[in-house]
């Protein structure tokens, strides 16, 4: 069953973080404490206990190291989704433009597993992208007028306008006997 509480109190406290942005700098910020404690302690419990994790297909071939999940019913990965929606018309405000809420994906990310630099898809006009679980060394870099790097506590990650191209990579590589888990939003 969908707890309907949870999506109320993490709307509630998403749209207060939201809030406190201003509009977007240089295409992308830095977000921290984006989903309130006990969506982040759900959403870490259903990672390191679903068995559902699939491959990621790019371009014919299978990303190494990283599953996804991209849809699950009447958990927390559909209070997140549902979380995210609701927040939609924030965003939209955020980035000035009309966004339309494509969903989510929680990211495992294995042993070995580190993304050189690179531009996301512009037919996303923006992303998000939040640690679930982290190591203090594992940040998302951006490269624009300089550097700006995450924060790579739970809870924390960032808000990209993807239609800017902005490089980006990870600082590291997932060391062996560590999982690290995330989830990824996108926007049209």
């Amino acid at each position: 069953m969908l707890d309907n509480e949870l999506i109320k109190s993490g709307t509630i406290h998403t749209l207060q973080v939201l809030n406190n942005l201003s509009n977007l700098q240089n295409s992308v910020t830095v977000v921290k404490n984006f989903f309130n404690q006990t969506m982040l302690d759900q959403l870490l419990e259903f990672c390191e206990t679903t068995e559902s994790w699939q491959d990621i297909i790019v371009g014919g071939g299978v990303i190494d190291y990283r599953k996804k999940i991209s849809w699950e019913t009447d958990n927390i990965v559909e209070v997140s989704h549902t979380v995210l929606e609701n927040v939609t018309p924030q965003m939209s405000k955020i980035f000035n433009k009309d966004l339309k809420f494509n969903g989510v994906d929680l990211w495992k990310d294995m042993p070995g597993y580190t993304i050189s630099k690179h531009t996301d898809n512009p037919e996303f006009n923006a992303s998000l992208q939040v640690y679930i679980k982290n190591l203090p060394y594992l940040k998302t870099v951006f490269e624009f007028n300089g550097i700006l790097e995450t924060d790579p506590s739970p809870g924390s990650g960032y808000l990209a306008d993807n239609t800017t191209g902005i490089s980006h990579w990870l600082d590291g590589v997932v060391p062996e006997n560590y999982t690290r888990f995330s989830l990824h939003a996108t926007w049209s």
